[in-house]
């Protein structure tokens, strides 16, 4: 069976960019969420970026004042956001999110007052259990009262029929469309990617699968707590679920989270 890094490796990682449509937009997207949740530098403006791929997120948070340390385990992505970063202060790191996490005194290095884990990386760990352990690590790697965001996907609904299939993207070389098939605990989500040659015209078809976790705002946000956490805000908006929460000493069961829905 595949894992995720496997998937990326050889299928994923070579046209992950191209998905999200322009780069500098997507950037530009991403700042703006940070800046309406208030995630500026507040303190050290150490952050860690924990799955930054192409690096979305981890140029917007440097171009806010950010100190960015980003985490991800493609070095395909990684070489991507190094070319792009240009004199940002974006320090790259290939590893697993777990064993950078948890790794006493190395990188990520001194405590950091922000971490995120976005576009979708979360259900990507392979267990609730590893879920866990990364909100305990990011507890760790906090200074008291540091912030924690998050984006992922509430797969806890099930698609049927047709609803399965997804369009990803569609150029004149590429056409990019993912399927859902559903298991207890997690979603086996099967990419198909159509590419034509350049010498013969032809369309050619790469496919490969992974698992990603089914998780609910609520569980998470539960779990979130439990590892020291203070949930501030939570939103879905079509399916994406946003939630940020602050490190706190001693965490009560009185927070009241801002919610939001459409």
């Amino acid at each position: 069976m595949p894992t995720v890094a496997d998937h990326y490796d050889t299928l994923l990682a070579e046209f992950y960019s191209r998905m999200f449509g322009d780069y500098g937009a997507k950037v530009a997207e991403q700042r703006a969420l940070l800046e309406r949740l208030g995630l500026r530098p507040e303190g050290s403006s150490g952050a860690l970026d924990l799955g930054c791929g192409s690096g979305f997120q981890s140029i917007a948070l440097a171009e806010l004042g950010f100190k960015v340390t980003a985490v991800d385990l493609s070095e395909r992505l990684l070489g991507e956001l190094a070319a792009r970063r240009g004199q940002l202060a974006i320090e790259v790191v290939r590893g697993d999110l777990l064993d950078v996490i948890e790794r006493p005194g190395e990188r990520p290095g001194p405590l950091a007052e922000l971490a995120v884990c976005m576009g979708d990386t979360l259900p990507h760990l392979g267990s609730k259990a590893d879920v866990e352990r990364l909100f305990a690590g990011c507890a760790r790697r906090l200074t008291p009262g540091g912030r924690f965001a998050l984006t992922f996907r509430d797969l806890t609904r099930e698609l049927e029929g047709v609803d399965r299939f997804i369009p990803v993207h569609d150029s004149a070389d590429v056409i990019m469309t993912c399927f859902l098939e559903y298991e207890p605990e997690t979603v086996k989500v099967h990419d198909l990617v159509y590419t034509r040659a350049q010498d013969d015209g032809r369309w050619r078809l790469s496919a490969s699968f992974y698992r990603k976790l089914r998780l609910s705002p609520e569980w998470v946000c539960e779990r979130l707590e439990a590892a020291g956490f203070r949930v501030s805000h939570r939103e879905v908006a079509r399916g994406l679920v946003t939630v940020v929460a602050r490190r706190e000493t001693e965490v009560g069961r009185d927070t009241k989270a801002v919610e939001v829905h459409e």
